[in-house]
């Protein structure tokens, strides 16, 4: 059963997370003109870290929150780029996306004609967007680099023919991506500056992701409820998927589409917040018994992982030979 969040009686220092806890982002005001480049290494946030050749679960990447994200059908977003309205967050997000001017030819054409390939795509950008994954892993295994782990996610490649799990490309090309959709335009590089656009939408999504990110402390300040932060959208396990998604995508359409006034904050599309309205929808805490339904691998995914381990096996022996007879290519 769920309980909601007025009533947990938990602290801040004992919420149980993935991977460990989440320190808030620093709060203040970059310089003026900072570019949005530096708003990629200003997180607090704990990456995900593995072993070179260990999946990644559903849990790792909290797969039920990002679906439940991603796949939402409320079309209340505008079209930064265009100005066209009724869109669901996961359009905005994937266009904005495929308007980098660091995404390929290919790529953008992989985006905008093949949903579940973009849906996919636009998942793990979002991790490396908010700063879950860093720029060392990569979702292919005949990856050659040193100062990078392969991890298959089997969630996402499984349902895939057998070349489609290249299409993730891998997180530094994604993180260029998310970089170009901030750098092609101007765009607002703090919370501050966000605040101040004069029209609607403020910003692309990707470009937002990063700014509450970075000032992930003054926004929870702002929107959440004690004992909950910013971080725990992805990081916080023992809150249910749907709740984090929803109050996400609350935020989200606060930042994008209100001026922010009470009644258009009462009015927000993803429910009425706490406190009056002011603050996010309530997380719901998982039992045990909810907890264990949620984030679950299936048969097909950890066979196709055992797979693509054992081809990461193969693949290192023969790089590691590579290696070995031609040096002057490392």
């Amino acid at each position: 059963m769920y309980t909601s969040q007025r009533g947990s009686s938990s602290s801040r220092h004992h919420r149980h997370h993935a991977n460990g806890n989440a320190a808030s982002a620093k709060n203040g005001s970059a310089r003026p003109g900072a570019r949005s480049q530096t708003l990629l290494i200003n997180s607090k946030i704990r990456h995900i870290k593995k072993k070179d050749g260990e999946p990644l679960w559903r849990n790792d990447i909290q797969y039920d929150f990002l679906k439940t994200l991603f796949y939402d059908e409320t079309r209340v977003f505008t079209n930064s780029y265009d100005g066209s309205p009724n869109h669901t967050y996961s359009e905005i997000y994937i266009d904005a996306m495929a308007r980098s001017s660091k995404s390929s030819r290919v790529l953008r054409e992989k985006l905008l004609g093949d949903q579940q390939a973009g849906l996919n795509i636009a998942m793990v950008c979002l991790l490396v967007n908010i700063g879950r994954m860093n720029t060392t892993l990569n979702f292919f295994p005949e990856m050659r680099a040193q100062l990078r782990t392969y991890h298959p996610i089997p969630s996402l490649q499984t349902y895939s023919d057998p070349t489609a799990y290249k299409q993730l490309q891998d997180a530094p090309r994604l993180k260029s991506i998310l970089k170009g959709a901030c750098e092609d335009r101007p765009e607002p590089s703090t919370l501050d500056q966000l605040l101040l656009q004069p029209r609607l939408p403020r910003t692309n999504p990707i470009n937002l992701v990063f700014i509450l990110a970075t000032y992930a402390r003054r926004v929870t300040d702002l929107f959440f409820v004690e004992p909950f932060e910013f971080y725990d959208f992805i990081m916080n396990t023992s809150v249910s998927s749907e709740s984090r998604a929803k109050a996400f995508l609350w935020l989200m359409w606060v930042y994008l589409e209100s001026d922010l006034s009470p009644e258009q904050l009462r009015a927000n599309p993803f429910g009425y917040g706490q406190e009056g309205g002011m603050k996010i929808p309530a997380f719901m805490t998982l039992s045990a018994e909810d907890l264990d339904k949620e984030n679950v691998d299936t048969d097909p995914e950890k066979e196709f992982a055992e797979r693509m381990i054992q081809e990461r096996k193969r693949m290192y022996r023969f790089l590691t030979l590579y290696r070995d007879v031609y040096p002057d290519d490392y």
